[in-house]
């Protein structure tokens, strides 16, 4: 996009300047009638520099609105139309400056700025418009819009194609009801769609983790193995539905459906050659097992002579089986504490921390012991404390309920002996009067 040269502007009005200037007017006239000239080329390139900063902002914004469009497709388009026609009275003007301020056209009296800034407004509110439905819909649709990143993740498209379009059809569908403000609607059909994607999901998940397995298990039983082997088989089978459970409560928790995956893969190669060992069995001629039992035997045999150089074959084969297992167990027992014996002595510094912890535990136990016995001691106090409180109560109660009304009798007996007195009360006696001489 060409840009306006400055410099050649003011070559312009400087040569404009100097004509005037060659006239036998007056200096003075002559700067009078260029003033309204320079006011104007003035306020043209002030025009042009607005256009210009207000044409780079809404370029970016605009570019960025093209990610907008699953919000509004229409606001988008409307948008777009607008910012084109913009452009295109932009790229009249654009190099050549002065142009800015001439009139549009013959059937209109706004100039190339003014049609250009109008065509921007009609940009400014689609884009407005397009914002607002984002807000609303980044809210509502969240959940939505998360579990659809995750089928895109998962690449659910590759493997169920038309259950993945019907899925993208349905999300799609949501941003109109948020375009066309019912949000009721919207929140319904949000349901409905976060179901059917999570089907999806845990079609996904079973096509990638379950579907071998069970290719896996239908060879086997056509090749004959859950009749040789029906236990086995039962318990594979039972694996199997173990991991499609697994698989239906959590299509995404990667790790119980690993662990249910790695039991079906165990139970089939166990399956396998469980089934091997029955068939050679069955295809030994006129019952002669021996064999295969001594095969059997001489399996454990080999072990117990790495283990412990044993012969266990006067023993049956159970008891053998028990025998190495015990070794087998003796052998990890002594392995422990050698290890924990190397240790001790590869860091004496650990040791040395290890018999401070059994100190302090020793006298941490020994403390608790003598605060048991103190304890012990207090709630002795405290039941004689209690003892003699309940005595002194005992005596309280006692004490009221001797009433002086009770010793009445006694006291009216020992009144009648005494005897009687002519006291006068003080208050009956005469007064004594004495005069006195002068």
């Amino acid at each position: 996009m060409n840009r306006f040269n400055r410099p050649a502007l003011a070559v312009l009005i400087i040569a404009s300047l100097s004509a005037c200037q060659s006239t036998s007017e007056p200096r003075q006239a002559v700067s009078d009638t260029n003033k309204p000239a320079m006011q104007e080329n003035q306020n043209t390139l002030q025009v042009y520099e607005k256009a210009k900063s207000d044409y780079s902002t809404w370029l970016e914004k605009v570019a960025e609105s093209k990610t907008l469009v699953i919000y509004s497709k229409g606001t988008v388009n409307t948008l777009f139309d607008a910012w084109d026609d913009a452009v295109d009275v932009y790229d009249e003007f654009a190099s050549n400056p002065a142009k800015t301020m001439e009139s549009y056209s013959v059937f209109s009296s706004g100039t190339y700025a003014d049609k250009f800034n109008g065509y921007l407004a009609t940009v400014s509110v689609q884009y407005d418009k397009l914002q607002g439905l984002k807000k609303t819909a980044d809210s509502l649709l969240a959940d939505s819009i998360a579990e659809m990143a995750y089928l895109n993740e998962i690449d659910a498209k590759s493997v169920y194609a038309t259950k993945f379009r019907s899925v993208e059809r349905d999300y799609y569908k949501l941003y109109s009801y948020v375009e066309d403000n019912e949000i009721d609607d919207a929140q319904v059909k949000q349901a409905e769609f976060l179901q059917k994607a999570k089907q999806l999901e845990a079609l996904v998940a079973m096509k990638r983790n379950i579907a071998p397995l069970q290719t896996e298990i239908a060879t086997l039983r056509k090749q004959g193995f859950k009749t040789v082997a029906p236990i086995s088989y039962t318990k594979t089978s039972a694996a199997l539905e173990q991991a499609q459970a697994v698989v239906n409560l959590n299509p995404r928790d990667a790790k119980a459906i690993g662990v249910a995956v790695e039991d079906v893969q165990f139970e089939i190669a166990h399956l396998k050659h469980i089934g091997q060992e029955v068939k050679k069995f069955k295809n030994v001629d006129d019952d002669k097992f021996e064999p295969l039992i001594l095969e059997l035997e001489n399996r454990l045999h080999v072990i117990a002579q790495t283990l412990d150089d044993l012969d266990l074959r006067n023993t049956p084969m159970q008891r053998q089986a028990d025998v190495l297992a015990d070794k087998v167990a003796q052998l990890n027992e002594k392995a422990n504490l050698e290890s924990a014996a190397a240790d001790a002595n590869a860091d004496p510094q650990l040791a040395a921390l290890v018999a401070r912890l059994d100190a302090v535990n020793a006298d941490l136990s020994s403390k608790q012991s003598k605060n048991q016995v103190l304890t012990a001691q207090v709630t002795a106090l405290e039941m004689a404390n209690e003892n003699n409180e309940s005595l002194i109560g005992d005596l309280k109660s006692i004490i009221n309920t001797i009433k002086p009304e009770a010793l009445n009798p006694f006291l009216d007996k020992k009144a009648g002996g005494l005897p009687d007195t002519n006291l006068t009360p003080a208050s009956s006696v005469n007064p004594v009067t004495s005069t006195a001489s002068n």
